[in-house]
C-alpha cells in the first residue's frame, strides 16, 4: 500500500505543564536434562534451553536447524497451544487454559508461523507475562518466554476499589507532573510483579494498572489492589534524549502544543516553505521505505497506517524551543529543528514499530532495549537515504543534524557521551526508575554498540568481529523485534532473540552459518548475556575462615510468617516507634519476601511526612572481646537520580534506649549509606541513610567493637517526606554475634583437661589416643563433625559436651 503522510504545524491552543519523564542474578542454569533428552530425541537434534535467572523457569527455548520438535494440530495455535500444554512445566505455566492467543503471524518469508501468548492467573492477565512460540515444518524450532511461575497463592478479588485506584494513581503524579489536562484510563486488574520487569524483586501482588494520558504524558502506574500502595510508575512516552535549550523564541500565537494544529502537507503535496515540514515529510518515507522494501512492512502497524507527525511543538511559552521528540503513542511529535535529523525521524517512527510488534515496556532491561532498536534502525535509515551527513567521522553517531544540539549517542563508542559499551563499564545505570526509567536512553548504549560491531566489525573487550554489513545485520535485528522479543524482554532474551534470528535466516540475503558466529561474537563482546550488574555490595561473610559464629542475638522474623506478614504489633523482641507523625512498620500483608523461612519485617515508604522505628525490646551485652550485628535487608526509597528523598538508618543505643546514636560509622562490610536525604519535610533531611533502590537483598555488617563491655540494643529507622512513595525496606535474619578462632581439622592425640575447656574445629574434630576428661574436667568439643576414637576417656565426675553445629 502506497504510505500516506501528514505534516501539521502547532499552532494556537490551550497551555499545558511540562512532560516528565518518569539485576543482577545468578547465572542461567538449564532445565532438568531429562527433560530436554526426551525433547531433543523427539526432535531428531540437539535443543537448547536458556533459564531465568529470576524466575529459575525456561526463558528460551532451540532446536538444531532441520530438526523441529513434533507436535499435533490443525493450525499453527493449535499446535502451539498444544506443545505448551505438554510442555508447561519448562516454563512455569499451571495450564494451556492460562494462556490468552494474542496473535497469530502468517507464514513468514522463511517457512515458519509464529503465535504469542498471554499468560493469566484466574483469568487475570500477568503484566510482561508473555510466551512466543515460532514453527516451522508443523514443529516447534523455537519458544521465547517471559512467565510467573507458582501464581496458586495471589488473591484475584481486590478489596481496594477501582475508583480508589484512580485517586491513588493520580494522587502519585502530583510531584513531578502539571496534572493541567491529564485524563485516566479505566482501572484494570493485573498480575503484577516489579522484578518480572527487571526491577527490584519484590512479592507479586494484584494490581491495578492505570495510564495517565495527555499530549506530552504516558505515565504507566500500578497501584496494589488490596492496600493501595503505588507499586510502579514510569513513563512509556518514548522520547529521544531530554535536553533542555533556554531560549525565549516565541512562535508568536500563544499556542504551543496543539497537536492538530494546521495540515500543510500531505502524500504527494509538493515541499512547503516550511524546512521542518519538509524534513518530516521526506524522512518519515524515507523510513516507510527502508522498513516496506527491506523487510516487507507496510508502515509501523504492518497495515499501511497514516505516518502522522507534527512540528513546532513546544510545551509552553516559557519552555520554548522544544529540545526534544517523541512518539506519543498515536504519531510523531518535534520540537524546533529535530525533524531535520533523518535519524531522529527514524527512531521516532521505530518506537511505532516496536510497539505495534514486540511492545517493550519503556522501563529497565526493556526500555534500554526499546531505545536501543530506536537507535539502530535510526542510524540505519541514515546510512541508506542517501540523505543528511554520513562522512565517517560521523558514520554512528545519532542526532548530528539536529540544528543547535548535534549529536547526543555514538553507536560504536558509546562511552563518547558517557554511556556504557559493555554491560561492566562504570558508566552503566542501576537506578530504578530514576530520572531515565532505569537508564533507558543510557543502557542501550549496550545493544547499540553490538549493532555497530555487527555492522563494521572491530576488536573489542578481547573479542574479533568480522563486520557483515547493514543489510544483512538490519534483517537479523527486524526479526529479532518482530518476532522473538516479548513486552518485558531484557538483554538475555535480546541475546537469544538475535541469535536464534541469525539461524532462522541463514539463506536469506547471503546469510550465511558464519555471520550467525559473527553475530554471537558482537554479542559476546559487549557482555549482552552476563549477568544485569544492578544492585549492592555482595552478603559480607559472618566471620572469617577459620573463625566459628556464636549468636548472642537472633530473629529471622518467623512471627511474622504466614498471614501475618509485616504486622509489627506480634514481634516479641521488637517493638514500633513513631518518632514523628506516621508509622511505617504495621501493613499487612505482602506475602513472603525472605531470606529465610517465610517471615519478614517491612516499613513502607508512604507518601507522608513520617519518622518511625523498629526497635530490640532489650538489650544485648557487647563482651569485652567485641561483637559483630548483621542484618539482611532489601530497600526501595523514592528517589530521583542522586537525590533521596527517603531514606533509612540504623541507630544504636547504649542507655536502655533513652538515646540514640547513628551506626553509620560503625558500617563493617557490606552495604553502606548512599547518600544524604535531601528533602525538608523528611524527618531524616540531612542525614546519610540507606537510599534508591538495593535491586533484591543485600546486607549490612556492623563491627560493635568500640562498644565492648556496654548493652546494646539496635532499631531500623526510616524517615519520609509529604509526596511521593516507593517499596519500602524490608528486614530479615538480624544477629549479633562474635567469631572466635578454631582449628581447620583439629585432632587431639595426647593430654587429661582437669578444668573447664572449648576446643573449636571448623571442619571436625578427632580426639582419642591418650586424650580424656578428667574428674575435675569440663570439656566442650565444638565442630561440624566430632569422632571420638579408641583411647578417649572420661573419668567419673568429669564433663563432657559435643557441640555439632
Amino acid at each position: 500500500m502506497l504510505r500516506t503522510t501528514a505534516i501539521f504545524v502547532a499552532v494556537l491552543g490551550s497551555v499545558l505543564g511540562p512532560a516528565t519523564g518518569a539485576a543482577g542474578g545468578q547465572t542461567p542454569s538449564t532445565p532438568a536434562p531429562g527433560a530436554l533428552a526426551e525433547l531433543s530425541a523427539a526432535a531428531g537434534g540437539d535443543v537448547r534451553a536458556t533459564v531465568s535467572r529470576r524466575s529459575g523457569v525456561v526463558s528460551f527455548l532451540s532446536t538444531t536447524p532441520g530438526a523441529p520438535i513434533p507436535t499435533r494440530g490443525s493450525d499453527a495455535e493449535e499446535r502451539a497451544r498444544r506443545f505448551l500444554g505438554e510442555q508447561m512445566g519448562l516454563f512455569g505455566v499451571r495450564s494451556a487454559d492460562n494462556l490468552v492467543t494474542l496473535r497469530v503471524g502468517p507464514v513468514d518469508d522463511v517457512g515458519m508461523e509464529h503465535v504469542r501468548f498471554q499468560q493469566t492467573h484466574r483469568g487475570i492477565p500477568v503484566t510482561g507475562g508473555e510466551i512466543g512460540v515460532h514453527l516451522r515444518d508443523r514443529g516447534v524450532v523455537a519458544v521465547h518466554a517471559k512467565t510467573l511461575p507458582n501464581l496458586d497463592a495471589v488473591p484475584t478479588v481486590p478489596t481496594l476499589s477501582a475508583a480508589d485506584a484512580r485517586e491513588r494513581a493520580l494522587a502519585s503524579l502530583t510531584r513531578t507532573t502539571d496534572l493541567e489536562g491529564v485524563t485516566l484510563s479505566e482501572p484494570r486488574l493485573e498480575i503484577f510483579d516489579r522484578g518480572h520487569l527487571g526491577g527490584p524483586p519484590f512479592p507479586t501482588r494484584l494490581a491495578w494498572f492505570v495510564e495517565a494520558r495527555r499530549v506530552d504524558l504516558r505515565e504507566y502506574v500500578w497501584i496494589d489492589a488490596e492496600n493501595g500502595l503505588v507499586l510502579l510508575s514510569f513513563s512509556q512516552l518514548t522520547d529521544a534524549r531530554d535536553r533542555k535549550i533556554y531560549d525565549a523564541d516565541d512562535p508568536g500565537d500563544g499556542v504551543y502544543d496543539d497537536l492538530s494544529g494546521t495540515l500543510i502537507r500531505s502524500e504527494g503535496d509538493p515541499a512547503t516553505g516550511d524546512g521542518d515540514a519538509n524534513a518530516a515529510y521526506d524522512y518519515s518515507g524515507d523510513t516507510y521505505d527502508y522498513f516496506s522494501t527491506e523487510h516487507g512492512r507496510d508502515s509501523y502497524d504492518g497495515a499501511g497506517a497514516t505516518l502522522v507527525s507534527t512540528v513546532h511543538f513546544c510545551q509552553t511559552a516559557g519552555d520554548c524551543p522544544f529540545a526534544n521528540a517523541f512518539w506519543n503513542g498515536s504519531q510523531m511529535v518535534y520540537g524546533e529543528g529535530f525533524s531535520t535529523a533523518d535519524d531522529v525521524d527514524a527512531h521516532e517512527l521505530t518506537h511505532a514499530v516496536t510497539e505495534h510488534t514486540a511492545d517493550l515496556f519503556y522501563y529497565m532491561q526493556s526500555g534500554a532495549l526499546n531505545e536501543s532498536y530506536s537507535d539502530i534502525f535510526g542510524e540505519t535509515v541514515d546510512l541508506t537515504n542517501g540523505a543528511g551527513t554520513d562522512t565517517l567521522v560521523v558514520r554512528w553517531l545519532l542526532g548530528e543534524d539536529v540544528p543547535g544540539v548535534g549529536a547526543i549517542r555514538d553507536l560504536l563508542w558509546p562511552t563518547a557521551f558517557d554511556d556504557p559499551g559493555k554491560l561492566s563499564d562504570s558508566q552503566f545505570v542501576c537506578a530504578d526508575p530514576g530520572g531515565d526509567r532505569g537508564g533507558v536512553h543510557s543502557n542501550s548504549g549496550v545493544p547499540n554498540h553490538a549493532y555497530a560491531l555487527m555492522v563494521d566489525g572491530g576488536s573489542y573487550n578481547g573479542v574479533t568481529v568480522s563486520g557483515i554489513g547493514l543489510t544483512k545485520a538490519g534483517k537479523i535485528e527486524y526479526r529479532a523485534l518482530t518476532q522473538y522479543l516479548l513486552s518485558a524482554s531484557g538483554f538475555q532474551d535480546d541475546y537469544d532473540a538475535l541469535r536464534q534470528s541469525c539461524t532462522d535466516l541463514v539463506g536469506v540475503a547471503g546469510i550465511t552459518a558464519g555471520d550467525c558466529t559473527e553475530v554471537t561474537a558482537a554479542l559476546d563482546a559487549v557482555e549482552m548475556s552476563d549477568p544485569w550488574p544492578c544492585g549492592n555490595p555482595a552478603v559480607p561473610p559472618l566471620c572469617d575462615v577459620n573463625q566459628v559464629r556464636d549468636d548472642l542475638f537472633y530473629d529471622d522474623f518467623e512471627e511474622l510468617a504466614g498471614g501475618n506478614n509485616n504486622d509489627a504489633s506480634l514481634l516479641s523482641r521488637w517493638t514500633q516507634r513513631v518518632l514523628v507523625t506516621d508509622s511505617h512498620w504495621d501493613l499487612c500483608c505482602l506475602g513472603p519476601f525472605a531470606t529465610s523461612g517465610t517471615g519478614n519485617a517491612w516499613a513502607y515508604d508512604v507518601a507522608a511526612s513520617g519518622d518511625s522505628a523498629l526497635e530490640m525490646v532489650s538489650d544485648v551485652a557487647v563482651p569485652a572481646g567485641g561483637a559483630f550485628f548483621q542484618v539482611n535487608h532489601s530497600f526501595g526509597f523514592e528517589n530521583g537520580g542522586p537525590f533521596l528523598w527517603d531514606g533509612g538508618v540504623v541507630e544504636y543505643s547504649t542507655d536502655g534506649g533513652a538515646g540514640w546514636s547513628d551506626a553509620g560509622a560503625l558500617i563493617s562490610g557490606g552495604a553502606s549509606y548512599v547518600g544524604t536525604v535531601t528533602s525538608m519535610t523528611n524527618p531524616l533531611d540531612g542525614r546519610q541513610a540507606f537510599g534508591g533502590d538495593s535491586f533484591g537483598y543485600t546486607a549490612t555488617q556492623l563491627d560493635l567493637s568500640s562498644l565492648a563491655g556496654s548493652d546494646v540494643r539496635l532499631r531500623f529507622r526510616i524517615g519520609t517526606d509529604s509526596i511521593g512513595s516507593d517499596l519500602g525496606w524490608f528486614i530479615d535474619d538480624a544477629r549479633i554475634y562474635t567469631c572466635t578462632d578454631c582449628t581447620p581439622d583439629l585432632v587431639i592425640t595426647a593430654g587429661t583437661v582437669t578444668s573447664t575447656e572449648t576446643r573449636l574445629g571448623c571442619n571436625s574434630i578427632t580426639a582419642g589416643t591418650a586424650f580424656g576428661v578428667a574428674a575435675t574436667g569440663d570439656l566442650t568439643l565444638r565442630a561440624p563433625s566430632v569422632r571420638l576414637t579408641s583411647g578417649f576417656s572420661v573419668t567419673s565426675g568429669g564433663k563432657l559436651v559435643v557441640r555439632t553445629r
